[in-house]
């Protein structure tokens, strides 16, 4: 297939006149690719990033309410019971057996454990 230019310029017309959303119409911007990004991202807020940042807080107040003698779960599996905490409770020691005692990062800590 052979374009000469009186083509182009029939195409380039075509192009300029469709491209131009109206402005008198509201949804106009929701159909033009940049609303579309946005929606996009609005989307993913409320179904992503907004969800997440609760489980996080909700994590963390679980973290900070531990106590000594809790039974709790890390994100390796590793159960253990509470025997002490470290550097401003950043560090927990945990019993995972009689005389075996284990350090971690109080953020490793997943679940605790009721009971």
């Amino acid at each position: 297939m052979q374009f000469d230019l009186n083509t182009f310029f029939i195409l380039a017309q075509a192009a300029d006149g469709a491209a131009a959303p109206s402005a008198s119409n509201p949804l106009s911007l929701l159909t033009s690719p940049y609303g579309m990004i946005a929606v996009m991202f609005v989307i993913m807020y409320f179904l992503v990033i907004r969800p997440q940042r609760n489980e996080e807080k909700k994590r963390k107040a679980m973290i900070e309410s531990l106590q000594k003698g809790d039974t709790v779960v890390t994100s390796s599996g590793i159960h253990g019971k509470v025997v002490e905490f470290k550097e401003n409770n950043e560090v927990v020691v945990l019993a995972i057996a009689k005389d075996t005692n284990v350090t971690f990062n109080a953020s490793t800590i997943i679940k605790k454990k009721e009971g």
